[in-house]
């Protein structure tokens, strides 16, 4: 049997109707020298016997106690044997030519990761980002948040010596590949290989279940990334660049936060420093005013 050059990954959790799609996308793929893992956290639906009914060998299956995405990824690279790593959200989909694409830029650059162009759906209405060629204007891009694990093809000897982290449901992707980008090349492509669907039960609105604790994960995952490649976004970019982008951070958090419990934004708005706060007071004001 041929080692597969890719190995796609998969976390699910209660997500049975749309894994399908997801699933599908990967079967129908251009380039078939692939091996998918669908890590199964903790599902209570019937996620296990669609997995068990598509009986196809270059499908592994593994099922773990719910301990969220973090953990089931790393579960996924560890088990993986494909040269190159890519990652596929149970809700999303990719194109048909998403591999192919990774597949004609790694025989011409094969250390470097890759980053493609994104597909948003959002009730009908569509969008899509193509990463910059520059590498800051990408960089940029990327810590401003236009794209998730999706679009990015990791070599394996990058992924080797990281993982992502365990105790994070938040921001865990953007902590997960700036200290890659920041510290290795990558090259980007000028096309659209996927498609993130939007939608009202997206894991991400996990963080406002509980506010307070939610913030507390924005300053684990995104805030504490900022601070801990301070000295290599300096190559990048210079010191003012880097804090406009930690105080949106928190701005927009806040911002979103005041639609789910105003009180407790307010409460962690006033408890920043001045930076972060005379932004964040009018458009909480504004904000209230809209909700009241």
């Amino acid at each position: 049997m041929t080692t597969p050059l890719f190995s796609i990954i998969i976390p699910t959790y209660n997500r049975r109707r749309m894994l399908q799609r997801a699933v599908e996308s990967v079967l129908i793929q251009e380039y078939d020298n692939w091996e998918l893992i669908i890590v199964n956290d903790g599902s209570t639906d019937d996620t296990e016997k669609y997995i068990q009914d598509l009986k196809n060998s270059k499908i592994k299956y593994f099922y773990q106690e719910n301990k969220g995405r973090s953990y089931s990824r790393n579960i996924g690279i560890g088990e993986s044997v494909g040269a190159y790593i890519c990652f596929l959200d149970s809700d999303d989909e990719l194109l048909p030519e998403y591999l192919s694409e990774f597949e004609k830029t790694i025989l011409h650059q094969p250390n470097n990761t890759i980053l493609a162009g994104v597909r948003l759906m959002d009730n009908g209405y569509t969008s899509e980002i193509l990463p910059a060629l520059n590498k800051k204007e990408c960089i940029i891009q990327c810590l401003e948040g236009y794209f998730n694990l999706m679009p990015f093809c990791f070599p394996k000897t990058i992924i080797k010596s990281n993982r992502f982290n365990n105790e994070l449901y938040y921001g865990e992707d953007f902590h997960f590949f700036i200290p890659i980008l920041v510290n290795n090349d990558f090259t980007t492509i000028d096309f659209v290989t996927s498609k993130v669907h939007q939608h009202s039960n997206r894991t991400i609105n996990k963080i406002f279940d509980n506010i307070s604790e939610g913030y507390i994960q924005l300053q684990k995952s995104v805030i504490q990334t900022l601070d801990n490649n301070y000295k290599q976004l300096l190559l990048f970019m210079d010191k003012k660049e880097i804090q406009n982008i930690k105080t949106t951070k928190v701005k927009d958090y806040i911002l979103t936060a005041a639609k789910y419990n105003y009180t407790m934004a307010s409460r962690i708005n006033n408890s920043q420093d001045i930076a972060y706060i005379h932004k964040t007071q009018l458009l909480l004001q504004r904000l209230k005013g809209l909700i009241q």
